[in-house]
């Protein structure tokens, strides 16, 4: 199971729950980015059996969420908004190697990790929001994340050695932590943490921690 080097501080849960739809229409986008990187994945490489037939039903359900997820942004009055560049896909990016048979376990590790991450802000999301139906969603969403960061690993297992996947894990682990940790705050997904005031004064800042 993969594991995160770098936790998200809860104040970064209470930042970005000051803008819910802002929040929810981000992760509509990153359903859809998701289900495109999997679909990816199944076009660059046919010949993987059990890629294809693992992550096919993937890019399904990662659509599934993304209706999901709009529909709770429609039945609040909103609609989605224009989606913007990732700098935490971006930097994850830079990250893989780019020879045919690297860059098959980069991506997969990859989107592991973006799974991970997930799950790991999905569950400080439902611990902290006071809003029952994001809750829902939140603890919903969160069951799917833990399904796919296992199965990512799972498919990787077809065609390379544990150690070859367990040391390109770690070295993965420690590129996403270095990218997320250095992001700047946003009301997204895969934002940076809630910066500290230059002169240390935290009085303002409610339920501030220092990153792990």
């Amino acid at each position: 199971m993969l594991r995160l080097d770098w936790k998200t501080p809860a104040s970064w849960a209470d930042a970005v729950l000051s803008d819910p739809l802002a929040l929810l229409s981000d992760h509509a986008h990153c359903e859809l980015k998701a289900a495109s990187a999997i679909q990816s994945l199944i076009v660059t490489y046919p010949d993987r059996l059990a890629l294809v037939q693992e992550l096919g039903p993937v890019a399904v359900e990662e659509m599934q969420h993304f209706n999901q997820v709009v529909g709770v942004l429609v039945g609040r009055g909103h609609t989605l908004r224009a989606a913007r560049p990732s700098p935490y896909a971006e930097g994850l990016g830079k990250a893989a190697r780019q020879g045919r048979k690297d860059l098959m376990l980069d991506r997969l590790l990859v989107a592991g990790l973006i799974e991970e991450r997930s799950f790991e802000r999905f569950e400080l999301l439902a611990e902290h929001t006071t809003d029952g139906e994001l809750e829902d969603l939140y603890r919903g969403l969160m069951v799917s994340e833990a399904r796919h960061r296992r199965l990512f690993a799972q498919v990787a297992g077809n065609y390379y050695s544990r150690a070859e996947i367990e040391t390109r894990e770690q070295e993965l682990r420690a590129a996403e932590a270095q990218v997320i940790r250095v992001l700047p705050f946003d009301v997204r997904m895969h934002s940076g943490p809630v910066p500290v005031p230059a002169d240390g004064d935290r009085s303002s800042l409610v339920g501030i921690e220092e990153p792990a």
